[in-house]
């Protein structure tokens, strides 16, 4: 296939600002969605999976032009995630839950998890109670989370098995926290191909 028929075969683009501000408010609250989103665009890509992107009005200037000849572009500016129809309903990438918690000064909806506990994580594992050095609300389980080193980085997405950081005092060291949905280690562990989804999740 060349480029140019690659482009034609393109995901349909689209704005919604309501969707992509409706799921950030949800998942961190409204005003912090409402910082999120300041001087940025909303922009959905819908093909085989529905991505969700940030752009700025400059990007959105070169998009416009580039659907007027007809064509989508594959990815642009920040991406948000991807969008589910089940829960939970987004799954927030790296960068995005990057750029929020430097615009919040903090991290929301995350775990601090301790270099003994990262190694596995990256390595496709999930996240256990020994490891997690902080608890950082909201939570609610079988919903997203950050995970994040003692560094601050992000290093991946989990799926929440608490509703609430309090529930952490009475798991046992092994007891699963969150379960591995993404991590950054999926690049190094060739998962580019075919043997490795990039999200965990079905949907």
């Amino acid at each position: 296939m060349s480029p140019e028929e690659g482009l034609r075969k393109s995901p349909k683009c689209w704005r919604d600002q309501q969707r992509i501000r409706r799921e950030i408010a949800r998942l961190f609250g409204k005003s912090q969605a409402e910082a999120a989103l300041q001087g940025k665009v909303p922009y959905i890509c819908g093909g085989r999976f529905m991505e969700a992107y940030l752009v700025s009005g400059d990007v959105l200037r070169i998009i416009d032009k580039i659907e007027a000849s007809g064509r989508y572009p594959y990815s642009a500016g920040i991406y948000v995630g991807r969008l589910r129809r089940r829960k939970p309903a987004l799954i927030p990438s790296v960068d995005f839950l990057t750029y929020l918690y430097s615009v919040l000064g903090r991290p929301l909806r995350a775990l601090t998890v301790s270099e003994s506990g990262l190694k596995p994580f990256l390595y496709g594992n999930d996240v256990l109670k020994a490891s997690v050095i902080r608890c950082h609300p909201p939570i609610d389980e079988d919903e997203v989370v950050g995970v994040l080193g003692r560094d601050k980085v992000v290093y991946g997405v989990g799926l929440s098995k608490i509703a609430s950081c309090r529930e952490l005092r009475s798991l046992k060291p092994t007891d699963p926290v969150a379960l591995n949905v993404f991590d950054v280690g999926w690049y190094v562990r060739g998962g580019t191909t075919l043997k490795e989804r990039k999200f965990k999740l079905q949907g």
